[in-house]
């Protein structure tokens, strides 16, 4: 039997093919959606519909493919599924994948870029291109990937977030609760931690998540990434190598009283020290830095903190290793804050001999 399922302000038909596979469309009501689903049932019934052909397969069926295959089992996997419902509200996902070309593509950029920035709209790109790919790799639908060659938005600059001042870490102390439960009885405390350890260290709020008491190396000082589960450090290439996403970390005193004192109160029945889940620790962080007052500051900046911090103990290669940044440019120019003051402080007098 079909089935019709709300997507935004339309409807989306489902008809099960006997191979398993299914054929889907859009409609704009729920009673064009399930016109077509009663025909499809009529089709299959007298045997006239069969899987499609690349000629005949809709862009909208190859993004359902393609997230029922590739994006659902990626880290990113919610927000995949968000992007390709989007697009299959746009006018492109009623084409045939064989009518599309660059024209097209280009065309779909432009709609987004009045609904989105940039940025979002380069990082769709790259999923949607990833999507005709498998057209062409996986299916066979395609020989060329329209994506391919098509006008992307300008990249924008680095994010270049100020520092923040000691009273600004502080207010977000006292909006976690931090500083009046040492003992992180509750989940905002415990954010709390997470935050001061991501200043300390440099790693990524799904690092912090997923640290095992095994991980935890006190007698090294070091906690080990393993990066082996969702939402964990991911791989990356290097030339035609794949490098290993684990890591060892550096800890500072600090972050060893931050560690001890989430292992000392870890939830029971968890198997990681901190207990909590990202949508969790989302939540209550935006929560505490609204509370506090500071604006444009994302979890993510605490890389940046860390990294500017640790500079002037680390040489380059070991806080690439110690942050998880194995691309030296981007530590150079995304993580690190350069102060040039700090360095015309350290120069002498003069460099040579003045004629």
């Amino acid at each position: 039997m079909a089935s019709v399922e709300p997507r935004g302000n339309s409807f989306r038909a489902i008809v099960r093919l006997d191979n398993g596979k299914k054929k889907t469309a859009t409609r704009d009501t729920e009673a064009e959606a399930w016109a077509w689903g009663h025909e499809q049932e009529r089709l299959k019934q007298i045997g006239k519909l069969s899987p499609s052909s690349g000629s005949e397969v809709l862009v909208e069926e190859l993004f359902e493919a393609y997230e029922l295959a590739v994006a659902s089992k990626t880290d990113s996997a919610r927000t995949n599924k968000v992007r390709i419902n989007k697009w299959c509200l746009d006018p492109i996902a009623r084409r045939k994948i064989t009518s599309i070309t660059t024209h097209d593509i280009n065309e779909w950029i432009e709609r987004r870029r009045k609904e989105v920035s940039d940025a979002s709209v380069n990082r769709e790109l790259n999923l949607m291109s990833a999507a005709f790919t498998y057209a062409v790799k996986d299916r066979r639908w395609l020989t060329v990937n329209p994506c391919h060659g098509a006008r992307r938005p300008p990249q924008s600059r680095p994010r270049k977030r100020a520092l923040l001042r000691p009273d600004q870490v502080e207010a977000l102390c006292v909006s976690t609760g931090y500083l009046r439960d040492l003992k992180l009885a509750t989940k905002t405390a415990r954010v709390g931690a997470c935050f001061l350890l991501a200043m300390e260290t440099g790693m990524r709020s799904g690092e912090i998540l997923r640290i095992k008491p095994e991980h935890y190396w006190r007698e090294r000082q070091t906690v080990h990434v393993a990066a082996i589960e969702a939402g964990g450090r991911k791989g990356s290439k290097s030339g035609r190598s794949i490098l290993d996403p684990s890591r060892n970390v550096p800890l500072t005193g600090r972050a060893i009283e931050l560690l001890d004192q989430l292992l000392a109160s870890m939830p029971p029945d968890q198997p990681y020290i901190v207990g909590l889940n990202d949508g969790q620790r989302d939540a209550l962080w935006r929560k505490a830095r609204d509370q506090a007052g500071i604006e444009d500051l994302h979890f993510h900046d605490m890389k940046h903190e860390a990294a500017t911090r640790l500079a002037p103990f680390l040489d380059v290669l070991a806080l690439s290793h110690a942050i998880g940044t194995k691309d030296v440019r981007l530590l150079r120019d995304t993580y690190y804050d350069n102060d040039a003051s700090r360095s015309a402080a350290l120069l002498p007098k003069q460099l040579g001999h003045v004629i």
